[in-house]
């Protein structure tokens, strides 16, 4: 009896055996067709014209036939931070073999010169090269070299002021740190150091009046006091 129990033994092994040796089979045939499915075929870029999203889906071609559940997240962002036009971007994974990138445009706030080249200020503080591209509109022109955060400063001062910023058709930054903004009429204000959000406010009541009349500046650098000339 014992030889026939070691050989039902034997038989017993030999088929959990096969089974697993068949299963193994089946689990590598099927992670492979699994890998297949999930590999991106398809990446979509939308937003912006159909020129930059061409351009930018470029950008990623790298993920053709790489698994979605392992892409990389900074990779992504690290393209996508670095094109200054972008003011946002959504990323979305279309399971099994797509992925979508929504892009916002940053608003281009004015323009300024840079190593005698026309290059742009977006609202996400940053400089924007279009190279020549000509846009839509003519924006206000800064004059100087300025910080991009003493832009934006000023900017949130009137932008919390009654001034209407669309009055302003250039900007000068002196190295003092100070701002001259040319309105649409020619007229030129000079602002002061300090106090700048009282100025501007003094300022928009100034035009709404027409107080200057004909005079070519405003100036508003001495405390409490406001000085029009025609120099």
């Amino acid at each position: 009896m014992m030889p026939q129990s070691i050989g039902r033994k034997y038989n017993i092994f030999f088929y959990i055996f096969i089974f697993i040796f068949l299963s193994t089979i089946n689990n590598i045939s099927w992670n492979n067709k699994l890998d297949s499915i999930l590999k991106i075929k398809k990446v979509e870029v939308t937003g912006l014209d159909n020129d930059l999203n061409q351009k930018i889906k470029k950008k990623f071609d790298y993920l053709i036939g790489k698994n979605i559940f392992y892409i990389s997240q900074n990779q992504i962002k690290k393209i996508l931070n670095n094109i200054n036009y972008i003011e946002n971007y959504k990323v979305s994974k279309f399971f099994p073999s797509k992925v979508k990138v929504d892009l916002y445009r940053t608003k281009i706030l004015a323009a300024t010169y840079k190593n005698n080249k026309k290059i742009y200020i977006g609202s996400n503080k940053k400089f924007i090269d279009f190279n020549g591209k000509k846009l839509e509109r003519n924006y206000p022109i800064i004059f100087g070299n300025f910080p991009i955060d003493e832009f934006f400063n000023l900017m949130n001062f009137i932008e919390k002021s009654n001034f209407d910023i669309e009055e302003i058709k250039e900007y000068y930054y002196f190295p003092s740190k100070r701002w001259d903004v040319k309105l649409n009429n020619e007229v030129i204000a000079k602002l002061p150091n300090e106090n700048i959000s009282n100025s501007i406010d003094l300022l928009s009541k100034i035009i709404k009046e027409n107080i200057s009349k004909d005079n070519k500046v405003i100036d508003l650098r001495v405390p409490n006091q406001i000085i029009f000339s025609n120099e």
